[in-house]
């Protein structure tokens, strides 16, 4: 293609590099050289050439070439480093030579037997992010690898990079039966989290917050888990992940409403036994993640057989709510339906988008499941709407979003005294410290033990509101009563993330 007069292609470019190399040849200017120069003869050039890869120019210690695909610039780095690493093992008395090798696949300007451009820049960039035997490559070219190659995917996240004015996407790769190169610290955090933010969710997001933090502070620097792990065995009992459903209103600020709209089905599913239901902050977390966020793409990452996806359209007082469910393992349809409906009907919206999906698992509910499944919040509709508001303050896991979250939940409790889970959540915000950091403690827990006990008069059999009396006896170190109540919770909802997680960090807290 040639644009502005210039010919454009698109290419997989590879960029490696000898680790150390001008330090080589200080000490050992010949040696090295001749070294590097055998190496390339006699395993690089014939390596590529088998791949079927170019050398557009060779710069010292370093390459650049290209492929007409991202498969072959894959296989090709593979076998290059597993190469390498022989050849290390069998010079045991010398200094290794170590490659840094880095994938991208990117728009390319030709000009003669030269390329450059943008594609070129994020290869050489990615190339450096690098380890010492290891292989980095960007995100599109892990969007385009369809073919096995028996090899892991560490997230490192996005990343920024010099001179290039957005943050890259970063993977590194590993083989089945290859030791892991040592990622850095920031790579390391960011991929971490990405894999663990998950396990905090509803009916907690506040002290999650706090408690998340210590757990990554003690955590994070040291594991990144062994081989193999990245590869998720899915489930034969039916699995579901929902994930976030799409804001079609028009309106930045109704982004809350959406949310909470997957948010509740969530929690519905959580307490349907013959399910395995992914907890929300692992599920939302694949938003505006591009190509990975198709079912099957989020089916093989999750572990789960099933996806569901949706939108939701609020006009006035119309809402119109778009739901599809997916089997992973095909990509295929299992059930999908439009609900037009007035915001009056909103309860039994989502008591029939429920029902749906469950029917099209072929799952049997229990009469306690059914009534479950039946239990409303509240019966104000105002109110519930100002408690979706709250849990979009939440979210954002700051003291401004706890404050503003406490006044909504007051104003949904002003239109409904009985509106059980607003106080539960209410009760959640008075554990967290954030912002808080000189209220008086007992006061604190105390207000929170006052609201909790409340939610429980009125809703015992609400699990997050189980799992709120967990937390708050918890932190008043009375680990018998929070026991118990999260025992309550988990038996009210197999499936229920929030209390699981919970229940461990009493245990943990208690010794």
């Amino acid at each position: 293609m040639v644009i502005d007069g210039k010919q454009r292609r698109l290419a997989a470019i590879l960029m490696l590099d000898v680790v150390g190399f001008s330090r080589m040849m200080a000490e050992d200017e010949s040696g090295a050289l001749s070294r590097f120069l055998d190496v390339r003869a006699t395993l690089l050039e014939p390596i590529i050439s088998k791949h079927e890869g170019r050398i557009i120019k060779l710069m010292g210690d370093g390459a650049l070439v290209e492929f007409l695909s991202v498969t072959e610039a894959m296989q090709c780095a593979i076998e290059i480093q597993k190469e390498m690493a022989k050849l290390n093992a069998s010079s045991a008395k010398i200094e290794p030579l170590n490659l840094r090798i880095g994938i991208n696949l990117g728009e390319v300007i030709v000009e003669g037997d030269d390329i450059f451009g943008n594609g070129v820049n994020v290869a050489a960039r990615v190339e450096t992010l690098a380890k010492p035997g290891g292989i980095a490559i960007t995100g599109t070219v892990r969007e385009h690898l369809r073919v096995d190659l028996n090899v892991y995917f560490d997230d490192a996240g996005d990343v920024e990079v010099k001179n290039i004015p957005q943050p890259v996407r970063v993977f590194h790769v590993r083989s089945s039966d290859a030791k892991l190169p040592e990622i850095s610290p920031t790579s390391r955090a960011s991929s971490n989290y990405r894999r663990y933010r998950p396990w905090i969710g509803a009916g907690v997001a506040l002290v999650a917050a706090v408690l998340s933090a210590v757990w990554w502070t003690t955590y994070s620097s040291s594991w990144l888990g062994p081989a193999g792990d990245s590869e998720v065995q899915i489930s034969d009992k039916p699995s579901v992940a929902v994930m976030p459903f799409d804001n079609l209103s028009g309106d930045i600020e109704q982004k809350y409403f959406s949310d909470g709209m997957a948010d509740n089905l969530i929690t519905d599913l959580s307490q349907i036994g013959g399910l395995l239901v992914i907890a929300r902050n692992t599920s939302f977390s694949f938003r505006d993640r591009g190509e990975e966020t198709d079912a099957q793409s989020v089916g093989e990452k999750l572990g789960v057989r099933y996806v569901v996806q949706g939108s939701v359209q609020r006009a006035g007082s119309h809402l119109r709510i778009n739901t599809n469910l997916i089997d992973a393992r095909t990509g295929l349809q299992v059930w999908a339906s439009r609900f037009d409906r007035e915001f009056v009907e909103l309860f039994a919206l989502q008591d029939e988008v429920a029902t749906h999906i469950i029917d099209a698992l072929q799952v049997e509910l229990t009469q306690e499941e059914r009534r479950l499944l039946s239990t409303r919040y509240t019966v104000s509709l105002p109110a519930y709407d100002l408690y979706l508001r709250a849990w979009g303050e939440i979210w954002r896991f700051n003291a401004d979003g706890r404050t503003n979250a406490q006044k909504l939940l007051r104003n949904a409790l002003d239109l409904d005294p009985d509106f059980a889970m607003a106080k539960a959540v209410l009760a959640t915000s008075y554990t967290n410290r954030v912002g808080a950091a000189f209220a008086d403690n007992n006061a604190m827990l105390d207000r929170a033990f006052d609201l909790a006990t409340d939610a429980e008069e009125l809703a015992p059999d609400l699990p997050a509101v189980q799992s709120t009396i967990g937390l708050v006896h918890m932190f008043r170190r009375e680990f018998e009563e929070a026991e118990k109540a999260f025992d309550r919770a988990i038996q009210l909802a197999p499936n229920n993330a929030d209390a699981i997680a919970l229940q461990a960090w009493s245990r943990h807290y208690s010794g």
